[in-house]
């Protein structure tokens, strides 16, 4: 019982199951020897026999999982629902993935991962008439190298010691960005429209987004001017509408802090409202036709100016006495 437990665990993770409905999405499964005749789930279990167990499930998919004493040895492949078309293949080796392929409802492969070590692994993309696109080598989560190549299978760029540029394009060729690699990691992306005009412009650390980004409509017209550290919003932003600018809000780790203000055409304040820790807190003033209206506001909840005042003035004498204890 102990293998057959192991086995319907394995099957269950694979298929993707949540935790009290797992057996009501297999509709039935079968137990080949490796030999090529059938067995009952008894058997199979009571003997630990090599072989072949097919899942099938309520939504059509086929799992068709390679055992040896009682763990995934062999490929394993997943169907696309209600065909014979295999949309994933996994090779294992004594129960650890060595690779995955995935394949487009041609037959025609996307993706391949091939773990070289526990480390090191290559990854290799193709367009949609199967020609290769890139083929890249990682240690973890670190780019050493890559190629990239064109729709007619010629070098494009390479990226050599972790350092160079990607380029990325789209199954059918279309350019998505061009990435400057630096230490394996992104250091900087430029994103690029269906049409080949700019979309944006951005700067990483380690991959995460770090310092400006811009952000253009498909006319040129800029969209937002975005500062961030380490992956957050960090600063101050400028957004715009039609070309103009719109609102301008400042952050702190991600956080609203500070004051925002909306224009009006693009130069006329409309609004002015202040932030603390991503909560309105202090004024909110609306300009309309010339004339100003506030409302207060403290850790998110409408309050009263006085009832504001108060409320700071009691939280210095609290940090004071913090400070002093």
């Amino acid at each position: 019982m102990k293998n057959y437990a192991i086995l319907m665990l394995a099957l269950l993770a694979i298929c993707g199951c949540q935790k009290n409905d797992d057996s009501d999405n297999i509709v039935s499964q079968r137990y080949i020897h490796k030999y090529g005749y059938a067995i009952s789930q008894q058997e199979w279990v009571a003997k630990n026999y090599p072989g072949q167990v097919v899942t099938m499930l309520k939504n059509g998919v086929t799992i068709t999982s390679t055992y040896e004493n009682g763990i995934l040895n062999g490929p394993q492949t997943h169907s696309y629902p209600h065909s014979q078309i295999i949309e994933s293949y996994f090779l294992y080796n004594q129960g650890n993935l060595v690779k995955e392929i995935n394949y487009d409802p041609r037959g025609m492969p996307l993706r391949e991962t091939t773990q070289l070590s526990s480390t090191r692994h290559t990854t290799t993309l193709w367009y949609a008439d199967g020609t290769p696109m890139s083929i890249e080598e990682y240690i973890n989560d670190e780019l050493m190298d890559g190629q990239y190549f064109t729709t007619t299978n010629e070098v494009e760029t390479r990226v050599e010691k972790g350092n160079g540029l990607r380029v990325r394009r789209d199954q059918k060729g279309v350019l998505l960005s061009k990435d400057k690699m630096e230490g394996g990691y992104l250091a900087k992306r430029e994103s690029f429209y269906p049409s080949g005009t700019p979309e944006s412009v951005s700067y990483y650390s380690k991959g995460k987004l770090h310092g400006e980004r811009k952000s253009f409509a498909e006319t040129g017209e800029p969209v937002a001017v975005e500062e961030y550290i380490n992956g957050m919003l960090h600063g101050r932003s400028m957004y715009y509408k039609n070309g103009n600018k719109s609102h301008e809000v400042s952050f702190i780790e991600g956080r609203k802090n500070g004051k925002e203000v909306h224009f009006l055409d693009g130069d006329k304040i409309s609004e002015e409202i202040a932030w603390e820790d991503d909560m309105q807190h202090g004024p909110a003033t609306y300009y309309i036709d010339g004339d100003a209206e506030t409302k207060w506001y403290y850790g998110g909840k409408l309050t009263s100016e006085k009832r504001f005042h108060d409320m700071i003035r009691i939280d210095a004498k609290i940090n004071q006495i913090a400070i002093n204890d």
